[in-house]
């Protein structure tokens, strides 16, 4: 019989997960790349617009020069959530199971513990990394702090801009003008902007918008519709705006979590929207990216040091006093954008918070 805590078996576990709500990596970080070491390095090249040159014939030809790129490195956070396995846990019955004479022995109970574990440990993860990838996408930076860490990883991302009062979407104000100007700032960087992705007082903002509402309404010209419906993965689809030059398909996404930093009366961290609720994302939805993961260094049972070039490494470990086995996961995730001038980000629309 196959040991249950054996790490294969943990694994296999883990292959087995469905993410919960992932809209921004499944989207944006769905492209993972594996490094051999706890740091990893990416390239990032800035393409130039450059016209072939009119030479003499008599003079030839005339060289123009590279691209250059910028090589940074960066060391994804250590991501490590695990559980122990008590006596206690071990007296009490499981949910779902009968209340007397189940048939179960501890043993059995332990192993299906540690399967639902190892479960749960993953989804923290996944919660952990789109947490990740929405900061990058409204932040352009993700603040790494925790027990024992604070760090912030900076990608030098210079396309944020906090809304002054005469420039927020009041019920008469011009949203899609505005919005005009920053897409054709998108295209001198050779991006096609599609979408925007809205927090909630930014899509009500819009949806409240006399001059939209008012153009949408023209009977002789499409230039749009309003048509919400609710997608999977949390993400809430409302529709589509035209403008010279532009085309833009409308998203919201209703994803929460808790915020660390702030606790209610009881001691708990109070729930946020993951998308700041005046915040405004516009991208392609082409746009590349890539989830990176760092090497997971863990000893095995020989206590022998191994190296794993993974996403997602379980272990597990026992102690005599007390008695009790413990279950983990770690990961070393990082969102990396490969293009830094390919979105752009809205914040403070409505009141400037």
């Amino acid at each position: 019989m196959r040991d249950p805590y054996e790490p294969r078996t943990l694994r296999g576990v883990i292959k087995k997960t469905l993410p919960l709500r992932t809209f921004f990596k499944s989207r944006f970080f769905n492209n993972p790349i594996y490094f051999p070491t706890e740091t990893v390095s990416f390239e990032f090249q800035e393409g130039k617009r450059r016209l072939a040159p009119f030479v003499n014939p008599r003079i030839g030809s005339e060289s123009i020069e590279r691209d250059g790129y910028e090589i940074r490195t960066f060391q994804p956070p250590l991501v490590a959530p695990d559980r122990p396995i008590t006596n206690d846990t071990l007296a009490q019955k499981m949910l779902g199971e009968a209340v007397y004479n189940s048939g179960m022995t501890p043993e059995d109970r332990a192993a299906k513990i540690a399967a639902r574990d190892i479960l749960d440990l993953q989804d923290t993860i996944y919660r952990r990394e789109e947490y990740m990838c929405a900061r990058v996408k409204q932040d352009g930076k993700l603040l790494i702090k925790g027990k024992g860490v604070n760090q912030l990883v900076d990608y030098a991302f210079g396309n944020v801009t906090t809304l002054s009062p005469s420039d927020r979407w009041t019920p008469t104000f011009d949203i899609l003008g505005q919005l005009s100007t920053l897409a054709r700032e998108l295209h001198k960087c050779g991006v096609n902007p599609d979408m925007l992705i809205m927090g909630e007082a930014a899509a009500n903002a819009l949806l409240k918008n006399e001059p939209l509402l008012k153009m949408l309404d023209n009977r002789r010209v499409e230039l749009g519709e309003i048509r919400p419906s609710q997608l999977e993965n949390g993400v809430s689809y409302l529709g589509r705006i035209l403008a010279p030059g532009v085309s833009f398909d409308l998203f919201t996404y209703n994803e929460w979590f808790p915020d660390e930093n702030d606790l209610d009366s009881t001691g708990e961290p109070r729930l946020k929207p993951l998308i700041d609720p005046e915040t405004v994302i516009m991208q392609a939805s082409s746009e590349r990216t890539s989830m990176l993961f760092g090497a997971v260094t863990l000893i095995d049972k020989d206590g022998q040091f191994v190296t794993h070039m993974d996403d997602y490494v379980p272990n597990t470990w026992f102690t005599q006093k007390p008695p009790q086995r413990f279950c983990s996961i770690s990961s070393r995730p990082l969102p990396m954008p490969h293009d830094l001038k390919s979105w752009m980000v809205l914040k403070g629309v409505v009141t400037g918070a």
